[in-house]
């Protein structure tokens, strides 16, 4: 069974008050047997960050879409790394302008899936924190795409969506930094969505965020649930 994909994307006040665009990028796609969901997250101190977030989301489902689902880490980031360099290269950008950072998840119908990811941001269920780095010891330096060159700087794992009560969430570093609890709050969250719509459940979705409780917050906030559909859902 392919999961279905409830995205959203809100551009923080910071930015609105500064006439600044939202420099995260969030993407999903099902095509035959297979899916993938990325988000990423463009390093607000570079000029063309929005940029770099959007082409490399681009370039990330690219990167699975063209490759075997067990094709190595390597040659995924590195298929990834350089669609990303030759977009920007058409697009006259230089990659140091335009770092960002990746969370790419990628699976099949009977509930595989791998992912990889750079950088800020984390990967979620209802039962436990798959990739996110603050687990790594280094969450006071952010690396990205423009910034990396080395294979170990990403992070992969691998599973079953049944395993993790049938979701995850990406989420970019506008929401993650905020959680106490991102398993509790990846429960909460897919209970909200997997028996709506996909429709009302972006609308519903794009509430929460809007109406993000944290005084002061700032940041762009994107998220992509992968859930798989439970009950009677009507478009």
């Amino acid at each position: 069974m392919k999961p279905r994909f409830y995205q959203c994307s809100v551009i923080g006040p910071a930015h609105i008050r500064d006439s600044l665009p939202n420099q995260d990028y969030q993407s999903a796609r099902c095509w035959k047997q297979r899916w993938a969901a990325v988000v990423c997250d463009g390093m607000g101190s570079r000029p063309k960050s929005d940029i770099g977030s959007r082409e490399a989301a681009k370039a990330a489902l690219l990167s699975v879409q063209n490759h075997n689902f067990n094709a190595d880490d390597r040659t995924i980031v590195q298929a990834l790394y350089l669609c990303w360099l030759a977009k920007l290269k058409s697009l006259n950008v230089d990659p140091t302008d335009a770092v960002t950072t990746c969370i790419l998840v990628w699976g099949m119908a009977d509930g595989r899936f791998r992912y990889a990811h750079l950088g800020d941001g984390i990967i979620a269920s209802p039962t436990s924190v798959l990739s996110n780095a603050k687990t790594t010891g280094f969450s006071n330096e952010t690396t990205g795409l423009g910034l990396s060159r080395h294979l170990s700087d990403w992070r992969f794992g691998s599973g079953y969506l049944q395993e993790h009560r049938d979701g995850l969430l990406l989420m970019t570093d506008g929401i993650s930094e905020d959680l106490l609890n991102p398993t509790a709050f990846s429960q909460c969250l897919t209970d909200g969505l997997v028996k709506k719509s996909r429709r009302l459940g972006n609308l519903w979705l794009k509430r929460q965020l809007i109406n993000w409780p944290t005084p002061g917050h700032s940041d762009d906030k994107t998220v992509i649930a992968v859930c798989l559909p439970q009950g009677c859902i009507n478009e």
